[in-house]
C-alpha cells in the first residue's frame, strides 16, 4: 500500500511540474505550493518507511549457532 501511495505522489508531482512549465506565471505560485506539499508527503512517508525498516532490523536476533553450519567459512 505504501509503495502504491508513493507511486501516486510521484506521478502527481511529475504532472504538477509539467503543468508548472505550461502555465502562465500568475498561477505558478499555486502549483509550486502544491508541488511542495506533495514533496513533503513523499519525504515524511519515506522517512517513516526507513525508520520502520531500521526498527525491524533491530528486532532480528543475532546468529547464535555457527557450529551448525554445513559450510566452513575461511
Amino acid at each position: 500500500m505504501l509503495l502504491y501511495q508513493l507511486t501516486q505522489w510521484f506521478e502527481e508531482r511529475t504532472s504538477l511540474q509539467q503543468a508548472l512549465q505550461r502555465e502562465p506565471a500568475e498561477s505558478a505560485g499555486e502549483i509550486s505550493k502544491k508541488i511542495q506539499e506533495v514533496e513533503q508527503q513523499l519525504y515524511s512517508h519515506a522517512e517513516r518507511w526507513k525508520n520502520a525498516i531500521e526498527e525491524a532490523s533491530y528486532l532480528q536476533f543475532p546468529y547464535e549457532v555457527p557450529h551448525l553450519d554445513d559450510d566452513m567459512v575461511l
